[in-house]
């Protein structure tokens, strides 16, 4: 085919482009970068603008040039912004962005008619048919990804086992299951909350396939002419639900192992009161908190608590009642022997737990009696001081200061001061340890903090008791895998000890994320039908039979189960003693908050089953909404080609375009041992 001038070599909605892809850092639901972490992931705004001007052929003129480059990205607008400064005032400021066009994220529906028409005016250009274009840097894959979008043949390769994973979980498994459906398993039927939920999504589904009792109990009182009987049948599902369903799965069978070492403690008080009932609110003592004992599924059984009350006593929210409260977070501090008084030194960059405007909480610290270590208490509603921003902010640091500063850690039992080295020298022999400090709860109205338990303490050494069993039945084993240097590219961690994958996690995050592995696999059944040999509580006396994937088609197993081990992955980088609390937000900090594996003093042990940020179900949540976005991306997209070898040694014959960006070194080893783990 005769080559022709493209559109890029002459003008580029450069402006819109770079509008849009800012916009795109805001954004999540169903977005390329909510389903797995890479290092140098491009913006699709910017992508799909550069391979429309790659692709189509100059229009000649300087005004159809800009009309379509407007067609692309639309025309550029200023609208006034308000926002509330700190002090109360508001200003505003002037803000461009983006009227029409293609490139602006979450406009993909409205805009379906013109990204149709810019895939017709693509294929005009190759003589009718889809242009092959290649990706020999795919990485994270939003270059290929845009190019299956505007109906391109695309071709990814990289040399990297991760990117190559996350390739096939981005491109080719939503591409192959697109417009399809499978009855869900019958195991979650009999899931009323997400039967619920999938029913709201699919509403003309009510009525013709099972019944959940939600809606049995709606037909009640109806006439029996009126009243469907129930079919009973499983309804069908794209490949996102099957996920869902599937990680609910996975998620059930590890609480049932896990819930003793994550307890949850329940407080003696009445329910939340409106205003209206704070006024008649009723006196009462106060009791010390108990721990809520587990049902069999591994939930807290907080009516055990409360059985001895009587129904019309609880009815009332204003009697006080045994309240259930999970645990959000343990926080922890590494620590070190003084080398004066060998007192425990707790490293702590600072004290503070929650920073808002109005809600301010430490952590108070102070030599024992015997000056051997420290004693935490919980100090709430600590006031703000100072005349203006920059005062209050100095008094804040200095009353919140930790051991930590770039000096070293200030022993708080006798002042001495031990230095980067000395802490680095304590590390390389073994004897930097941990200690929690407190807990953070999920309470009636909102996150609260308190002083761990004693049984607290013993269940977070009690995981490594168990730890062999569960990793005798994963493939390699426990993460033994050596770290790299501290030469490496953004790794400082093995300069304090940590010379090995496995040290960068405590033993029940280990022993959680060994569990979800196992799990995973389990769910990926031989073919054949066999029972899967599985040790439960350390048994290992014959087979169990489980619900597996073993009836479904041979690429939806694939396919869930490379999404189930995207979901492990995800709360990998929520499980390791590198993350941090962060105390303005409230929430967990993820491993990766910047691609190098700094050291973390005071870091932050979340839990996998919790209801709030970090837990298993919300991360398989965030993959399951980028397989829906999949799914409708791809319905009309040629195959994908994912390739893992040398880009040195792809064949140029038959291509229309080769797009890429710069190739990243930044390595994954954490995410390749892992994944690993589950497909073996």
């Amino acid at each position: 085919m005769t080559d022709f001038p493209r559109l890029i070599e002459h003008a580029f909605p450069l402006k819109q482009a770079s509008l849009d892809s800012v916009h795109e850092k805001n954004v999540r639901h169903g977005h390329i970068s909510t389903l797995h972490i890479w290092p140098a992931r491009r913006p699709l705004a910017a992508c799909r603008a550069a391979l429309i001007a790659t692709l189509l052929p100059d229009p000649g003129t300087p005004e159809k040039r800009q009309e379509l480059c407007e067609k692309i990205g639309g025309k550029v607008v200023k609208n006034i912004e308000r926002k509330k400064m700190p002090d109360g005032s508001v200003v505003e400021r002037e803000k461009e962005e983006t009227e029409g066009g293609i490139l602006h994220w979450g406009r993909e529906t409205e805009n379906k008619a013109d990204l149709e028409w810019f895939r017709q005016e693509i294929r005009k250009a190759y003589g009718g048919r889809a242009p092959k274009v290649l990706d020999p840097f795919a990485g994270g894959g939003a270059i290929p990804l845009e190019a299956m979008r505007l109906g391109c043949e695309a071709t990814a390769v990289d040399i990297n086992p991760v990117a190559w994973f996350i390739l096939k979980c981005t491109l080719e498994y939503p591409q192959k299951l697109a417009g399809k459906t499978h009855p869900l398993p019958d195991f979650i039927l009999h899931d009323e909350e997400f039967m619920n939920a999938f029913y709201k999504a699919h509403p003309h589904l009510v009525g013709r396939t099972k019944k959940t009792k939600k809606q049995v109990a709606a037909e009640e009182g109806m006439f029996p002419s009126m009243v469907k009987e129930d079919s009973g049948r499983a309804p069908k599902a794209d490949l996102a639900w099957h996920v869902r369903a599937w990680g609910q799965w996975v998620l059930n069978r590890a609480r049932r192992e896990l819930a003793a070492f994550y307890p949850t403690y329940a407080d003696f008080e009445p329910l939340k009161l409106t205003a209206k009932d704070t006024a008649s609110a009723k006196a009462y003592e106060k009791r010390p908190m108990q721990l809520v004992p587990l049902k069999d599924d591994g939930t807290p059984d907080i009516d055990t608590l409360n059985k001895k009350f009587s129904k019309e006593y609880l009815a009332d929210k204003r009697n006080p009642r045994w309240v259930a409260k999970p645990t959000v977070a343990h926080l922890w501090a590494r620590s070190v022997k003084c080398k004066n008084c060998r007192a425990t030194i707790p490293l702590l960059k600072t004290r503070w737990l929650c920073k808002k405007d109005r809600k301010r909480i430490l952590l108070a610290m102070e030599p024992n009696s015997e000056r051997t270590s420290v004693v935490f208490a919980i100090e709430s509603n600590v006031p703000a001081k100072g005349g203006n921003a920059a005062q209050k902010r100095e008094h804040d640091k200095r009353i919140a200061a930790g051991t930590m500063s770039r000096s070293g850690a200030k022993c708080p039992c006798c002042g001495t001061i031990m230095t980067m080295e000395d802490i680095r020298v304590e590390g390389k022999a073994g004897r930097l340890t941990s200690l929690m400090t407190s807990v953070v709860v999920d309470g009636q109205s909102g996150k609260e903090y308190r002083l761990p338990t004693d049984h607290e303490f013993h269940q977070a050494d009690a995981a490594q008791e168990v730890l062999s069993t569960v990793f005798a039945q994963i493939p390699f084993g426990i993460l033994e895998e050596p770290l790299p240097s501290a030469e490496a590219l953004g790794f400082r961690v093995p300069l304090y000890g940590f010379d090995q994958w496995k040290k960068l996690f405590t033993p029940r995050q280990l022993l959680a994320l060994g569990t979800f592995v196992k799990w995973t696999r389990a769910a990926w059944q031989d073919k054949s039908g066999a029972s899967v040999p599985l040790a439960i509580n350390g048994n290992r006396d014959g087979c169990i039979t489980i619900a597996t994937l073993v009836n479904y088609p041979a690429e939806w197993r694939e396919a869930v189960v490379a999404f189930l081990s995207i979901g492990v992955d995800r709360i990998a980088d929520r499980q390791s003693n590198v993350c941090r609390w962060d105390n303005g937000y409230t929430k967990l900090q993820g491993t990766f908050t910047r691609f190098a594996l700094p050291i973390t003093w005071d870091f932050c042990e979340g839990n996998p089953f919790s209801f709030t940020t970090g837990n298993y179900i919300a991360n398989l949540e965030w993959v399951a909404e980028y397989v829906e976005h999949g799914l409708l991306a791809f319905q009309n997209a040629p195959p994908a080609n994912v390739i893992n070898q040398s880009s040195t040694l792809a064949s140029s014959q038959g291509l229309d375009a080769i797009v890429t960006d710069p190739p990243t070194t930044m390595p994954f080893p954490i995410r390749i041992l892992w994944i690993s783990s589950i497909s073996g």
